[in-house]
């Protein structure tokens, strides 16, 4: 990650476009899944693409599907969005289970290695020229391979965490953007009233709960193992960590529900909460509700006193199904969208769709000038204090999943959810 920061120099751009979060959307029967291409003479071979976007993110990839269907004529990729809770929980590895996993699939790095241990991630490695391996930053390309060093997915953005609030919220109670965790729970309670909340986080036992949490347990020196793969999770360090993050939810600072995804900037923007973690995937949203009267900032994550704050890196991913009725057609797909030569789709979805990082060199450096505008300034500001998303077996991200539920609605100390978190891990050794 490092690698990219002196590239973050330079002038302002502008951007547009705003995203929503995830809906519900059924999905198409097509084909067979039995490994026989689902054509007929004059046909053209239809290949299912599964994911989890709606908005102006789901118009982007709907666009760039169009597009990639009209400059050929041997295949046509059906798209449907499905809602992201269920994607990143059951739906896929229920379909493969079924034998009717969609051919192409979009990944993160909490489902990476779900998918690629049951093996339902095909190899891609000999779609990689030499070129595009150089291209992409060495930590992603790092991600997108499994154990076997063969490469299961095609990596193209990164997205980092912070804190976005209500600047007129805070201004109205005297209260600066929070920089230390003592601040920002004094913060939530300041902020929460009979009609808002001070802050929201995620509620569900999701990857993305996971995602917003890790930042949070890095930053008390806290972890799951230590550099010797020694079970660490039920540490002092932990314990406080989880004490804090758990704080929020049983006082009453944050919702128990969500009807806008924890995602979703619309938590600010229509006065459910006064604060929330988001990601650079926010900005967008943040700015054009701006446009419109809002004032929405941003700072880092704030971090326990005299300790630096720290974010979390995480990035999509596009693969194709081991069970794919043609495995080359699917990866011509998704290479042509964000492999290629051609930058137009890779630079639209990081730019126009969303914001995020790009995880190919050449493509920041097309658009270096894009980093140092607006919002996207701040986050450019404090990239460099991010680490890479974890990849833990399921088990074990289950266990974490449920330590944290434990401490934000289960009434556990973190004391007494970090000491069961230890037991169950070093129980699957």
């Amino acid at each position: 990650l490092s690698m990219t920061t002196a590239v973050f120099t330079g002038c302002g751009s502008s951007s547009d476009s705003a995203s929503g979060d995830s809906a519900a959307a059924e999905k198409e029967e097509t084909g067979n899944n039995t490994g026989e291409k689902d054509t007929s003479e004059g046909d053209k071979e239809k290949l299912t693409f599964w994911d989890f976007h709606t908005g102006t993110e789901a118009e982007v990839i709907q666009d760039m599907v169009n597009a990639y269907n009209q400059s050929q004529d041997k295949v046509e990729i059906e798209y449907s969005s499905v809602n992201q809770t269920d994607y990143t929980t059951t739906l896929v590895t229920t379909a493969y289970a079924n034998g009717e996993c969609p051919d192409i699939l979009w990944v993160e790095p909490a489902t990476f290695k779900k998918f690629s241990d049951a093996e339902m991630l095909a190899d891609l490695s000999s779609y990689y020229t030499d070129d595009l391996k150089k291209d992409i930053l060495p930590s992603f390309l790092e991600a997108a391979s499994g154990d076997d060093g063969k490469i299961y997915t095609l990596p193209f953005e990164c997205e980092t965490l912070g804190l976005f609030y209500d600047a007129d919220a805070l201004e109205e109670e005297g209260i600066e953007p929070p920089k230390t965790w003592e601040e920002l729970k004094s913060a939530a309670e300041k902020l929460t009233t009979n009609d808002r909340y001070g802050i929201v986080l995620p509620v569900e036992k999701t990857a993305y709960t996971l995602f917003n949490w890790w930042p949070f347990m890095w930053m008390d020196d806290a972890d799951i193992y230590d550099a010797d793969g020694n079970v660490t999770i039920g540490s002092d360090n932990m314990a406080d960590a989880l004490d804090f993050w758990g704080s929020f939810y049983q006082n009453g600072y944050c919702p128990s529900s969500l009807q806008s995804g924890p995602w979703s900037i619309d938590n600010i923007a229509n006065g459910v909460a006064a604060m929330q973690i988001g990601g650079t995937y926010m900005i967008n949203a943040a700015e054009e509700y701006n446009k419109d009267g809002h004032n929405i900032g941003v700072v880092p994550l704030p971090s326990p006193d005299g300790k630096d704050p720290v974010t979390v890196a995480g990035g999509q991913m596009m693969a194709v199904s081991s069970q794919s009725k043609d495995v080359d057609a699917a990866a011509d797909f998704i290479f042509w969208c964000f492999g290629s030569d051609d930058t137009t789709y890779v630079t639209k979805w990081c730019t126009e769709a969303k914001f995020a990082y790009p995880a190919r060199q050449s493509v920041i450096e097309e658009n270096k000038e894009l980093f140092q505008e607006g919002m996207k300034a701040i986050f450019t500001e404090f990239y460099d204090t991010a680490r890479p998303e974890p990849q833990y077996p399921t088990e074990v991200s289950d266990i974490m999943g449920d330590t944290l539920q434990a401490v934000m609605f289960g009434g556990s100390s973190g004391e007494e959810a970090a000491k069961d978190a230890q037991e169950k891990i070093e129980a699957l050794k």
